[in-house]
């Protein structure tokens, strides 16, 4: 299998959650990124992004232009 970040050679590992039998998921030899059937299947039923008004930090300050009434 290939690395959906950067296309490198995965590795099957065990992984281990506190209380949960062990699930075996793919490791990135290049990367690191890590992941397993469920997070596989997170990634396909999420919903596309909701675009909303927060500013990313750093980013410039857009200000809004009011018209004034006479």
């Amino acid at each position: 299998m290939r690395c959906l970040r950067c296309q490198g050679f995965l590795i099957a590992i065990q992984m281990r959650d506190m209380g949960q039998p062990p699930v075996t998921g793919w490791r990135c030899l290049l990367c690191g990124a890590m992941t397993d059937p469920g997070i596989e299947a997170n990634r396909v039923s999420q919903s596309p992004p909701i675009r909303s008004g927060a500013r990313l930090p750093g980013a410039p300050v857009r200000r809004v232009k009011k018209e004034r009434s006479q």
